[in-house]
């Protein structure tokens, strides 16, 4: 719905000094007399209306006057999830899993709602909303959390249809079948619910590329690396979770989104995060946001005397904190996906077949992570001669050269001539893999690198031959109802050296092979201590 209507702050006032500030969306004077948006904009009120669900914003009233089409709804105080992410970033914090994985589930009870809507008749109106995004997922200062904007909702009685193969939506939130245009059923609402919940815990955006073509190839072609590959403290219960929903078959992902609900409900208690969940968050978001609550503040005192506010805050905050991407170059990274979506090696049977899968355990990843902050827009004009290159990588140290030429040792700024064919980026650095890519010298751009480092040479594990040599892989599904995980906390961890380590764990490893939980006897004397974790 986005600019198509105009969003107005309004007092409703009735009899006994009630009182009660709401929001007036007006559709746009010049699209008032086009069928499509008015049909749209009536479809949005009527679906929204009829949800009545405490996780989904509310439309109180659909009018018309004057041949003007005005919805009234709830005014709410608070932040859209994207930009607590931004406003983390900026402070070089991240979300408590516990918290993203709570945050999610609340928008699951919402769309759970949306998606079981019948009409009049009793029949379902198979609704799906389409456009599920950090951006239309709120956060309220008081914790509460709300699914915004059904304005591209499809649903069965719709006044606008929907052609085939038009795709509406924003392309790094959507499903697979939606970025080709075909039907869609509640499960894409749920490959978008993975998508947020895989951000929101890692700050780092999956699918968004440099341009809407990069985008979409991403979103149908690039491996789903699972986080716990670059984040090794990332619990393998919500991780299987998160794999889950971001099956590119719709049948491998949750049924429903109550299905998904289900599954993070069962393995908070297991996250040794906050347990007060709406406190918690509440206790974050006025942490975060001093200045916005001020701002909106004032704003309403202004509204309650009868002035109108001589400033209304910005609809969202932080746009210039930039959310890394991440790019996976897979070269020496075989894994196959099992019919649970996990990455693991392929496993014969016999001592062969056992051998060849402890050896793959055994082994780091030797997956590089990527990260390149967001370009300008794909349709914003180059540099006429030259473009400036910002490199980082973590650690510093790496010796880069750009179409082999050595160009510093990061972190370096670079200028190089424009240009609109690849350039070969190459970083090397002791003690890491050398790390191989190529960028475009067509604009400006920042690019972060992690390193991974080469693990020490250690001999294999003894494998013994008997019948029961075989070793195991844990099912995903176990590995959720175990919840083993290592504690998260607001000052910087330092991460495990033991790249095997990681491995076996990113692969599903026992619980016994992996360190045990970090203390967390403080946390539960203060549960909204601990509301954010320091950003790596």
């Amino acid at each position: 719905m986005g600019g198509m209507a105009e969003i107005l702050l309004a007092r409703r006032v009735g009899p006994g000094g009630f009182e009660r500030a709401v929001v007036i969306k007006r559709i746009l004077p010049h699209l008032a007399n086009l069928t499509e948006f008015v049909d749209m904009f009536l479809d949005e009120g009527r679906i929204a209306a009829r949800i009545g669900h405490p996780n989904v914003s509310q439309v109180f009233a659909l009018h018309q006057e004057d041949d003007e089409l005005f919805q009234v709804m709830e005014y709410l105080e608070g932040e859209s999830a994207a930009g607590v992410n931004r406003r983390l970033r900026s402070l070089n914090e991240s979300l408590d899993y516990a918290l993203a994985a709570h945050i999610v589930a609340e928008a699951c009870a919402g769309l759970h709602a949306a998606h079981e809507l019948n009409g009049p008749d009793g029949d379902s109106l198979e609704l799906v909303h389409r456009d599920v995004s950090p951006e239309n997922l709120f956060v309220g200062y008081d914790g509460t959390v709300k699914v915004l904007d059904f304005g591209i909702a499809k649903a069965a009685n719709r006044l606008t249809k929907t052609d085939a193969g038009l795709i509406k939506g924003k392309f790094a939130y959507m499903s697979p079948e939606q970025t080709k245009g075909k039907a869609l059923d509640r499960r894409s609402d749920i490959f978008s619910l993975g998508i947020v919940l895989y951000e929101l815990s890692t700050q780092r955006s999956l699918f968004r590329r440099g341009n809407q073509p990069a985008t979409l190839q991403a979103v149908n072609d690039d491996p789903v690396l699972p986080p716990s590959v670059f984040d090794p403290e990332y619990p393998r219960s919500l991780e299987a979770i998160c794999l889950k929903a971001l099956q590119r078959d719709p049948d491998e992902r949750f049924s429903t989104a109550r299905e998904m609900q289900r599954a993070i409900l069962e393995i908070l208690p297991a996250l040794q995060g906050p347990t007060l969940f709406a406190e918690s968050l509440a206790k974050l978001m006025n942490e975060l946001f001093p200045d916005r609550i001020s701002e909106k503040q004032e704003m309403m005192r202004r509204l309650q005397d009868g002035f109108t506010p001589s400033h209304v805050p910005a609809a969202e905050v932080d746009q210039a904190v930039e959310i890394p991407s991440v790019v996976v170059d897979l070269k020496n990274f075989r894994p196959q996906k099992t019919r649970h979506g996990w990455m693991v090696g392929s496993a014969a049977l016999g001592v062969a077949g056992a051998v060849a899968l402890a050896t793959f355990l055994w082994r780091a990843p030797e997956a590089q992570i990527v990260e390149a902050a967001p370009v300008v827009d794909a349709a914003a004009p180059a540099h006429d001669d030259a473009v400036d290159l910002s490199l980082e990588s973590e650690p510093p140290g790496a010796r880069v050269y750009v179409g082999g030429a050595l160009q510093g040792v990061t972190p370096v700024e670079v200028s190089l001539p424009a240009s609109a064919e690849p350039a070969a980026l190459r970083l090397e650095m002791d003690g890491y893999r050398t790390s191989d890519s190529q960028v475009v010298l067509d604009r400006d751009r920042t690019i972060r690198i992690a390193l991974v480092p080469i693990p020490e040479e250690v001999p294999p594990p003894e494998l013994a031959t008997g019948e029961d040599s075989a070793p195991e892989v844990a099912d995903p599904a176990s590995s959720m109802a175990s919840g083993r995980h290592s504690g998260r906390h607001s000052r910087r961890r330092p991460r495990r050296n033991s790249m095997a380590a990681s491995a076996a764990d990113s692969m599903g490893a026992p619980a016994a092979d992996r360190p045990p939980p970090a203390s967390n006897s403080d946390m539960a004397a203060d549960p909204g201590r601990r509301a954010w974790r320091r950003f790596n």
